[in-house]
């Protein structure tokens, strides 16, 4: 083979290897989702407005085997030694703000997410 053949195949490969190696880029919902699924230990809840009203700060320790499990389906649950609550959540495009079904429904907002804990806030 000449020396322009190799060549020519040694780019082909350089430029497919470039080409294949493109990141997707994610939105900011899918990033706070990707970020979110998983298992999070719930170690406390803290209160401090109840009706819209401020109050004293209001503290809610869980037990140790306390856990929120969230899938990338949009379902969620609850455990302790069993499941305590389940249902499904959504994410707003900004990625800010999670729902959580119910009646009422509950929306809260990222105050958070870190490797081991998330913080949520929930909106007045």
């Amino acid at each position: 083979m000449s020396k322009s053949k190799i060549l020519l195949i040694v780019l082909a490969f350089i430029t497919l290897a470039f080409y294949a190696c493109k990141k997707e880029v994610l939105t900011d919902k899918q990033a706070s989702l990707q970020q979110l699924v998983g298992r999070w230990p719930l170690k406390y809840k803290i209160r401090t407005r109840e009706d819209g009203f401020a109050i004293r700060k209001d503290t809610t320790a869980y037990n140790p085997v306390d856990t929120l499990v969230f899938s990338a389906d949009g379902t969620y649950f609850q455990t302790n030694k069993t499941v305590i609550k389940s249902g499904t959540f959504t994410i707003d495009e900004a990625g800010e703000n999670i729902t959580f079904s119910g009646t009422p429904s509950v929306t809260q907002k990222f105050n958070y997410i870190r490797t081991t804990t998330i913080g949520l806030v929930v909106s007045d």
